[in-house]
């Protein structure tokens, strides 16, 4: 059920909007980083993770020094909401969490992504 719920997500995403599949992204640590998808619109760059499990703050703090030096955005998609720690230091840290079922995800993403695009427009 997990891994379709992954699969499914991934494709949709692919589907649906312009992003390629991630590389390896490398970090000061040595430790080597590869996202599911990278999206690069009008000079910003976005790091999309599907995690087909609840996201932890273990995830939220390597996600944030790992990017932190690219000046990019970080999204996870994942199928559970996070719990309420993991959820506040996603936003003190500029981390989108987009949690739901495919479809929703998809969308809730595309959303997010127009309006980290066009703030002035909405």
């Amino acid at each position: 059920m997990i891994r379709r719920w992954k699969s499914e997500v991934e494709e949709l995403i692919r589907k649906s909007i312009p992003v390629r599949e991630g590389t390896l992204i490398p970090n000061q640590s040595s430790y080597v980083y590869k996202p599911t998808f990278i999206l690069e619109e009008e000079g910003k760059k976005f790091i999309i993770e599907v995690k087909p499990r609840k996201v932890g703050l273990r995830d939220v703090a390597l996600i944030k020094g790992i990017v932190g030096g690219l000046n990019a955005q970080p999204i996870f998609i994942t199928p559970e909401e996070p719990d309420e720690k993991t959820r506040e230091l996603a936003n003190k840290s500029g981390i989108r969490i987009i949690s739901g079922n495919p479809n929703t995800v998809v969308e809730r993403l595309r959303r997010a992504l127009f309006e980290l695009l066009m703030p002035e427009e909405i």
